[in-house]
């Protein structure tokens, strides 16, 4: 056997082709091979043996015969390499596929010439020299096979000119060259004495390197990193064979003058150099290579690889988009790269995370792709990356109203169990323009990682989702509970639910209040019990009725006791099968309704007789006034007899007397537009006692009047009459006949006041607040409607006046009435200061009405003990109070009010504070000047006790106010919760119209102005108001020039 140079070459060769080979016969399905270059593999690892044994004379077979195995695997390359190059550039025409037919036959006719000997006749060895000799076709054979590989070298040379894509141009070149390189030689066979040293495989050697570079470079074709270490574990075989080769080549020089007995320290030395040296030559050179055939990237690798392995561990899908984007950027330089996962409700993938994908200005466009899109359908095919070369494998997205698209150069199928959760498409790479076969064994291994990962970060987020869900259900429970019970007890109607035993179940909050009983003593009692003090249902109860037939019902029960009636309504409740039945049962005192009902069906009677009046008053005037006409002629022109003249005079009078009772009825009975003219009050009153007087008893009740010299007032005489005629009535009704009767008019600071007062039994203390109530009577049923003294409030206020009562029980009741003289006055607007006890009482109505009726304040929270000791100020529209703000400097409590929910000590700082508080302002005045001047009294005040900082809390929904309060210089410094939003502002010394001198000049200045004509207050008071605004108008720059000039 001979081993040198020209037996190395092909060996070498030999192992890379097969190395080749095998990698190409154990690529998975989709990522295999195409046959045409197996083969031309395959053919090459044949050559390259048939030369290595022809060369090496192993003695198993003849020269001569390796020589025809040898041959027989060249002159199948070209053909090979031609169809390798037909399936890279997809040529699929019908004359390459001729061609392709006519080169496989032949190469088979070539074979025959050759194993018969045409082609080599002989082959043999003189020593170590080979020899061989041609035979009479060899000329004919290279030129019928190797014109395909000159027809490949001219198709990869056409595409290179054809082509403007560089990367395309690099894949193209090194085939290229590669293809030269292998035909010049092949050529030097024809030569003799050349051709018998193995220069062809020598080049066609070169040319499987310049193959494996074009492969790992430009990604000429698909293998993998198992390929890969196969070559390097080749490069490490090789270093270690020549390193035993020089051991065992020093050994056999030395064993030549060593006798055998010295034997076993050269064996010695051997074991310990294999010891010694072959471990860390394995496990040593692998990475050096690795590092000198990576370079730098070999630390992104290893890197990447590490990351993928710890991407089990994330659970977040935003985090785990994020990182896997920013860790592919990292290590690949990619112009961009976008995670895309499926997101089940839009039916599409969209983009979790992205880098490098812009619109026009700069800005992130997150990308949408529909889950029939070309690239998803693409996507779904591959398990792993793949490389997306075709346009319809470009993703499309929208930017402002035209559309963009990028074409991804690697995607990478993210499957977990057959189940395509996303993909993640890289752009190209900045620093070169392909992936080898190692970068995609590392992609391949994140994208395993990854495809787990998403599956766990997607079932972490289906969790957290249905976790929300839950959540929010049973918020939305908690409301919808919270909202029925605040429904439920908010029902003013005794309401109660109860089991099919009558046995109460639950009740509403004025079930309790009406029974007097508590919550938990009301819980298990039997209805009949509770509401009845029976031992049983009542007779006619509907509840059985109800349940059975799932409708409702309604009874009416009178008590035996006390004789009052309620109407019982009962409402079946829904409940699962198997479960107790319950009903609803809504109990209500129907006992005034029904009083109200059969005294509004009397009422009815009387207006109807009073629309009878006009007509009857007619029917009657004219025969009255033809007595009173006959009865004239009878006294002029009848019998002068005493008795008859005294009769006849007597008719008259009587006569007279029923006309202007009827006159007075039809006077008081008409209607009409309202139009207020002057009117002397005193003789409305007259009047009214009159008309009182024909319809009651009058016999025991003295009528006392002191009525001062009052002006003419503008009113509606008939509205007035009704007033009074109510209050002369139901003072003779309280006193039972007999008793004083009291009325005094006099004037009161441009007003007329108006008394009646009464000697009867006076109001309980209980009823006083329900007086002006409609329907609400303390008389007998059948003897009072409950809408006379309601009609009197309305009246006298609608004339902008105001009515109040004082009452003792015992002794009498007095009502006041207090009229504006003109329309005018009850349109005048002024601001008190609030110390008498009526103004104080016209501060916390104001605040019970609107903070409590309208705002929701706790009741409770009105008139605290902080409230009585501030200073509050009204305004009064006419006589009627119509809005109110309290003031409350921090010196008269160590603490402001609102420090009780919200700090201030950073605001405060040793500071003199004020708190401005409890803006209240009738709906049907909030819209004018009212609510800013009530402010602006506010803040003087404030800054007459030198505040530094002035701070007050508005509810968040106060959208009008809070507006209002930042054009005055209020900030919004925070908010808290009691129970609503609410949002406190903070002002310092001087709001920002002060600094401004156009603001003072052409608003501030003019207000205040107007202001000062409204203020009211006694003089000390209102000197310190003008005072204060006083040094704020000299802060205007008109007034400023004035004083320079001396003005």
């Amino acid at each position: 056997m001979i081993f040198d140079l020209s037996s190395f070459i092909p060996g070498l060769s030999f192992i890379l082709y097969v190395i080749f080979t095998v990698f190409s016969l154990n690529k998975k399905k989709d990522e295999k091979l195409h046959w045409p270059f197996i083969l031309y593999m395959f053919l090459m690892s044949v050559w390259s043996f048939g030369s290595f044994m022809m060369h090496a004379n192993t003695k198993v077979l003849t020269p001569l015969n390796w020589n025809r195995i040898m041959v027989a695997g060249m002159l199948g390359v070209p053909i090979t390499i031609f169809h390798s190059v037909m399936d890279l550039f997809k040529k699929k025409g019908a004359r390459y596929n001729i061609l392709l037919y006519i080169g496989y036959t032949i190469y088979g006719f070539l074979i025959v010439l050759n194993f018969m000997g045409a082609i080599v006749t002989n082959a043999w060895f003189e020593g170590d020299r080979f020899f061989y000799t041609l035979g009479n076709g060899t000329f004919i054979a290279y030129v019928l096979s190797y014109s395909f590989l000159i027809i490949g070298i001219i198709i990869l040379s056409r595409e290179l000119y054809r082509t403007h894509d560089e990367l395309i141009k690099k894949k193209l070149r090194l085939p290229l060259i590669g293809g030269c390189v292998m035909l010049m030689g092949v050529l030097v066979n024809l030569y003799q004495p050349l051709g018998r040293y193995p220069i062809d495989l020598f080049t066609s050697t070169i040319n499987a390197f310049i193959i494996f570079y074009a492969i790992y470079k430009y990604r000429l074709v698909h293998y993998s990193a198992l390929g890969m270490r196969g070559i390097l574990h080749f490069v490490l075989v090789i270093i270690a064979a020549l390193t035993f080769y020089g051991i065992l080549w020093v050994s056999s020089k030395m064993m030549r003058q060593m006798p055998f007995q010295h034997s076993f320290l050269l064996s010695l030395f051997l074991g310990v150099v294999a010891a010694v040296i072959f471990q860390p030559l394995r496990t040593g050179t692998l990475p050096i290579i690795e590092k000198l055939y990576f370079g730098k990237r070999l630390d992104f690798y290893t890197s990447l690889k590490n990351f993928s392995e710890s991407l089990t561990t994330v659970v977040e899908l935003e985090l785990l988009g994020k990182s896997t984007v920013n860790k592919l950027m990292e290590t690949f330089n990619l112009d961009w790269v976008a995670m895309m996962v499926l997101e089940h409700s839009a039916r599409a993938y969209k983009q979790v995370a992205g880098i490098g994908i812009t619109g026009s200005e700069e800005e992130a466009i997150d990308i949408t792709v529909k889950r029939n899109d070309p690239i998803v359908k693409t996507v779904m095919k591959h398990p792993g990356p793949f490389f997306a070369p075709n346009k319809e494998d470009e993703i499309t997205f929208e930017i402002g109203e035209g559309t963009s698209s990028l074409r991804p150069g690697l995607v990478l199928s993210l499957k977990f169990k057959e189940k395509l959760n996303g993909f993640i498409c890289l752009g190209k790479r900045r620093d070169k323009e392909y992936f080898n076969q190692f970068d995609l064994e590392i992609l391949n291994i994140l994208t395993g990682q990854c495809s787990v990962a998403l599956e766990n970060a997607l079932s972490f987020e289906k969790l957290n989702r249905q976790q929300k869900k839950l959540q929010n259900m049973n918020r939305e429970i908690i409301i919808s509970r919270n909202k029925l019970e605040a429904f439920f007890d908010g029902i003013t109607t005794p309401i109660s639910i109860q089991d099919i035993n009558y046995n109460i179940v639950t009740v509403n909050f004025a079930a309790t209040r009406y029974f007097k009983t508590s919550f938990n003593a009301l819980l298990g009692r039997k209805c009949y019990k509770v509401f009845f003090d029976r031992n049983k249902p009542c007779e006619n109860c509907m509840a059985q009725d109800s349940m059975h037939a799932g409708l409702p019902f309604g009874i009416e029960v009178t008590d035996s006791k006390t004789r009052m009636v309620f109407s019982i309504h009962f409402y079946p409740i829904s409940v699962p099968d198997g479960s107790k039945k319950i009903f609803l049962e809504f109990f209500q005192d129907v006992t005034q309704e029904k009083r109200l009902r059969r005294e509004l069906i009397q009422s009815e009677k009387l207006a109807g007789i009073g629309t009878l009046a006009s007509g009857i008053a007619h029917e009657i005037n004219n025969p009255l006034y033809g007595i009173i006409g006959t009865a004239e002629i009878m006294l002029e022109d009848g019998p002068s007899a005493v008795k008859f003249k005294e009769y006849t005079k007597d008719i008259i009078d009587y006569a007279q007397n029923a006309a202007e009772i009827i006159k007075d009825l039809t006077n008081y009975s008409r209607t009409g537009e309202r139009v207020n003219t002057p009117i002397d009050i005193c003789e409305v009153i007259d009047t009214s006692l009159k008309l009182a007087k024909r319809g009651m008893n009058f016999d025991e009740i003295k009528v006392e009047k002191k009525y001062e010299d009052t002006p003419m007032i503008e009113a509606h005489s008939n509205e007035l009459q009704q007033v009074f005629l109510n209050l002369v009535i139901n003072a003779v009704q309280a006193m039972n006949g007999e008793g004083t009767l009291l009325i005094n008019v006099r004037s009161q600071k441009g007003n007329v006041m108006i008394s009646i007062s009464d000697t009867g039994g006076g109001i309980n203390e209980q009823d006083m607040d329900n007086v002006f109530n409609p329907f609400f009577t303390t008389k007998e049923p059948g003897k009072g409607t409950g809408l006379g003294l309601s009609i009197v409030y309305q009246i006298i206020h609608n004339m902008g006046g105001r009515a109040n009562v004082e009452s003792e029980v015992g002794l009498g009741t007095t009502f006041y009435l207090l009229i504006p003289l003109t329309a005018a006055e009850t349109k005048k607007i002024s601001f008190v200061h609030a110390q008498k006890p009526d103004e104080i009482e016209d501060v916390f109505f104001l605040q019970r009405k609107i903070l409590v009726g309208e705002k929701g304040y706790l009741e409770e929270t009105i008139r605290r003990k902080v409230d009585e000791d501030s200073y509050h100020i009204v305004a009064y529209k006419g006589i009627q109070p119509v809005g109110t703000v309290s003031i409350m400097p921090e010196t008269r409590e160590p603490n402001l009010p609102i420090e009780d929910h919200f700090k201030l000590d950073f605001h405060k700082k040793d500071r003199r504070c004020v708190e401005i508080d409890r803006l209240a302002v009738l709906k049907e005045d909030r819209r004018g000047v009212i609510p800013l001047s009530l402010m602006t009294l506010a803040y003087l005040y404030a800054r007459s006790e030198q505040a530094e900082r002035v701070f007050l809390d508005v509810f968040a929904d106060e959208k009008k106010y809070i507006k209002m309060y930042k054009k005055l210089g209020f900030q919004k410094i925070g908010e808290y919760m009691w129970p609503l939003p609410v949002t406190v502002m903070m002002m310092g010394q001087k709001p920002p119209y002060e600094k401004t001198g156009k603001r003072l000049e052409d608003f501030v200045k003019p207000f205040m102005t107007k202001l000062v004509k409204r203020i009211t207050f006694e003089d000390r008071e209102r000197k310190r108001f003008l005072n204060t605004i006083e040094n704020i108008t000299k802060l205007s720059p008109k007034n400023r020039v004035e004083e320079k000039q001396g003005i």
